[in-house]
């Protein structure tokens, strides 16, 4: 997951000078957080990109929400993803996610192999 992250980093400030957030990066020794996932390395957390460029929670109903730019950067973890992602959002007008309980303030990036639900 680390790698993952670290490419689409270097893709996205290719283009852009906002950063994103990361957060909640799954352990791979399996010690369990208070998140029902996240234990295996291979989830993570990331936030929706604000329009105004803060660094500061955001969720997809906000009027600082930037879609244009959440898309983009999740289209980047597609691209640059050595296999099959799954990634829950609540944003229903992005294609490539998928809506799940509390995923209103960031999006969740898991490796498709691993299918126990995301909290």
């Amino acid at each position: 997951m680390m790698t993952l992250i670290l490419a689409v980093e270097r893709d996205w400030q290719a283009s852009e000078h906002r950063k994103f957030g990361v957060g909640n990066i799954s352990r791979a020794d399996g010690v369990k957080t208070d998140h029902a996932s996240h234990i295996k390395g291979l989830e993570v957390d990331i936030r929706p990109i604000r329009k105004d460029g803060h660094h500061a929670s955001v969720t997809y109903l906000d009027s600082a929400y930037d879609r244009a730019a959440t898309e983009k950067l999740i289209n980047l973890f597609h691209a640059n993803a050595p296999g099959q992602l799954q990634i829950f959002f609540n944003d229903n007008r992005i294609a490539s996610v998928a809506p799940l309980k509390k995923h209103d303030n960031h999006f969740h990036v898991q490796f498709s192999e691993h299918h126990k639900e995301a909290e």
